[in-house]
């Protein structure tokens, strides 16, 4: 019969006293390499593997997947059944190995593993492929985790007991068995000194680039005493009593002498005595006794969150381990206890049908079996469900959570946080300085993320779930800006998923007008060369502009921007209206109607095929600072024309090259100019040309650049209804 190594290792010290060569072994490694052939049979009758459990698969390790390091074939087998396995995909039964326990398999690369299994005359094939990158201990000398992997590389199956606890480097991952499980961060492996539960438990471990898999063993301590008692009769199954004794004759509780062999039925609900004396009966012989108390009852109680598994009813009982029921369950030496407590480490799960054997003084009486489970494996993280996809939204978004059932869910809201223009230009994160603050109990009720009034805010939920048993999840975050007024806009960007955010800006501006007129206020940060459609683009509610890489808004040579009751700033861009290549030009490039707009280190080129005026305002707020406007045509151009408007132009500058050339052209309302300089490339034309307007001229500078002389024309006309509010410091040349 065939045993299990690993699983006597728990009385290595008690074994070592039989076979010499293992008393100076340190390890299980070293007491398997010393172990004969001899040995190991005497070793046979000691450990078994438990009858197979409610699942197929008998193979615990390997399985199919990549791992970093080599692999230990571990099985779970039925009592008497025998194994065969090889591992270079030949047949198993003719040319493999036999199996009597964990060994590592010393092979990397592509391993194709078969395994057969013959029960009773049958037998079951399985086949296992995966790989093995072994590229070595990938950590520096001297760390624990240099220390832990060399370990999984030498040992491979690790034995965890009350007294020999496996720790973990907290930098490590770590997943207890195979499936999905809840990822836990390194730390101590512990089971209860009492923990008499003993099982293979396959891991996971990973630094997030590699993955190493290795088997803990959790062993079920030291065995229990047991003491037989030598009594002429058996009992099977509590109620059949079957008297075996020679010689002897025998009664139960006082009634009629028997020497009869047969079997009886006895109501174990009822304390019963059993009398025996020698057949030759004498006066004054011995006559014994053997008393049978009513048939206990099994029952579990929770410590903390192992299970203890005790007997209700008279004090002679004890108990045996006949099956744990658990997975990769696999036992030492049989032992009576008065209780027995099954434990696991952290991160594990059993669920179970325990089955005992049960001893009066030593005499068997039968069996009980008891379901029972062990919870030491955290919930998964709770899961956010989010309205809105992704971590950038255009409108309230309602986000609900979920977890395992029965499970509480305990969250923490940050937000909402005003999200500023610089974390957009800066690529700077706003949810970086989030943390959670007071967690509270999740009702199941929807949480409403609202957009900001103003601007885009940001929202960070945190969350955690526990389950019945006190076990808490891993820390799930969600993280959301929402955005009704930041857009992205790219000439190069890609058509594909284009929604204006970061990640999919828009690439036209037809898309970006579409979304302006919807009637709210957007900023736009524009990256490349970004084309209007042709004819009149019209903004009729309030937006902005940021430039950000070398960003150009480009207006085709018959087409014009109309801006119509509402504001348009624009900052660190260029608008150009195109070459004219034919007659065909619009004389508009772009057009102000109860509008206020504003530019900011910008540059306006427009250029006509005959006369044109750049910019158009009626009954508007335009304003320039630090920004430049150039305009070319053939016969007549001016860059502004304004009508009962109020304008502000600072330390900016103006160019008109046309035959005729005009800088301003006014019509009432009032004109600020401060320390600009305008420029006339013409044959004729004047820097302002005002009726009615209301003028302020400080520390500019009026160039005239005429292509003949220009007496009698003046740098600035004004007309009798002209309010000059201030005239200083102003620099006039070649008028």
């Amino acid at each position: 019969m065939r045993r299990n190594l690993l699983a006597a290792a728990e009385h290595f010290r008690f074994r070592a006293r039989f076979v010499p060569q293992l008393a100076n072994a340190r390890s299980l490694r070293d007491w398997l390499g010393h172990c004969s052939i001899a040995g190991r049979h005497f070793l046979f009758i000691l450990a078994f593997f438990s009858l197979l459990p409610a699942f197929s698969e008998r193979v615990i390790s390997p399985v199919s997947g990549t791992f970093a390091n080599r692999q230990t074939l571990v099985l779970e087998l039925p009592k008497g059944a025998e194994a065969f396995y090889s591992y270079t995909n030949t047949n198993p039964l003719t040319s493999g190995f036999a199996y009597d326990g964990p060994v590592l398999l010393d092979v990397s690369g592509d391993v194709s593993l078969r395994v057969a299994v013959v029960d009773d005359g049958k037998t079951e094939q399985y086949k296992i492929d995966y790989k093995v990158a072994d590229k070595g201990n990938p950590f520096a000398e001297g760390t624990a985790e240099k220390t832990f992997i060399d370990r999984i590389y030498k040992e491979n199956v690790l034995i965890c007991s009350g007294e020999n606890v496996i720790s973990v480097p907290s930098s490590f991952s770590l997943s207890i068995g195979d499936g999905e499980k809840p990822v836990l961060k390194g730390g101590t492996l512990a089971v209860s000194a009492d923990n008499r539960l003993a099982r293979y438990i396959p891991c996971r471990l990973t630094n997030g680039n590699e993955i190493w898999r290795f088997i803990l063993f959790l062993s079920g301590g030291e065995a229990g005493t047991f003491a037989k008692a030598n009594v002429p009769f058996k009992i099977d199954d509590w109620t059949t009593f079957r008297f075996t004794g020679k010689n002897l004759i025998w009664c139960i509780d006082g009634g009629l002498w028997s020497a009869s062999k047969e079997e009886i039925l006895l109501d174990r609900t009822e304390k019963h005595v059993v009398y025996w004396q020698n057949v030759a009966y004498k006066a004054g012989n011995p006559v014994y006794s053997f008393e049978l108390p009513p048939k206990p009852e099994l029952k579990t109680e929770r410590f903390e969150k192992s299970v203890v598994f005790t007997l209700e009813g008279d004090l002679r009982y004890k108990l045996s381990i006949v099956s744990s029921g658990a997975e990769g369950q696999a036992y030492g030496d049989a032992g009576l206890y008065n209780t027995l407590t099954f434990d696991t480490v952290d991160g594990d799960y059993v669920n179970a049908m325990a089955v005992f054997a049960l001893y009066c003084d030593g005499v068997y009486q039968g069996e009980l079996s008891l379901p029972y489970e062990i919870d030491r494996q955290p919930p998964l993280p709770p899961e956010f469900i989010a309205s809105e996809p992704g971590a950038y939204a255009r409108k309230d978004v309602q986000l609900s959570i979920k977890s395992e059932k029965e499970a509480k869910i305990y969250l923490a809201l940050s937000g909402p946080h005003v999200v500023s223009s610089n974390s957009y230009l800066d690529n700077n994160s706003e949810f970086d300085f989030l943390n959670p603050g007071e967690f509270v109990l999740y009702k199941s009720q929807p949480l409403e993320l609202r957009a900001g009034v103003e601007g885009a805010v940001c929202y960070k939920a945190f969350a955690y779930a526990e389950d019945t048993f006190g076990n808490v999840s891993g820390l799930s975050t969600y993280q959301v800006i929402i955005d009704e007024f930041n857009y992205f806009i790219d000439g190069s960007a890609s058509d594909f998923a284009a929604d204006g955010s970061r990640l999919h800006p828009y690439n036209s501006f037809e898309q970006a007008l579409r979304v302006i007129n919807e009637g709210k206020f957007v900023h736009f940060f524009v990256s490349g060369s970004v084309p209007l459609p042709r004819g009149n683009s019209l903004i009729s509610s309030n937006c902005s502009f940021t430039g950000m890489a070398d960003a150009r808004l480009l207006i085709p040579s018959d087409s014009y921007l109309t801006v119509r009751d509402a504001s348009f700033e624009v900052q660190n861009c260029v608008i150009e209206k195109e070459l004219p290549v034919s007659t065909d030009s619009d004389f508009r490039f772009l057009s102000f109607e109860r509008a206020a707009a504003s530019f900011l280190d910008c540059e306006l080129v427009s250029s006509f095929s005959a006369d044109g005026t750049a910019l158009l305002s009626d009954a508007s707020i335009v304003t320039f600072k630090n920004s430049g406007l150039t305009v070319q045509s053939q016969g007549y151009a001016c860059a502004l024309s304004a009508n009962n408007s109020r304008l502000q132009f600072t330390d900016s500058h103006f160019a008109v090259i046309s035959d005729t050339a005009v800088n301003f052209s006014l019509k009432g309302g009032s004109f600020d100019l401060l320390s600009c300089e305008c420029k006339l490339v013409s044959h004729l034309g004047r820097v302002i040309e005002s009726g009615g307007a209301n003028l302020k001229m400080r520390g500019n500078s009026f160039i005239g650049d005429f292509d003949r002389d220009t007496k009698g024309v003046k740098a600035v006309w004004k007309d009798e209804k002209t309010l000059v509010i201030e005239d200083k410091n102003n620099k006039i040349t070649g008028f």
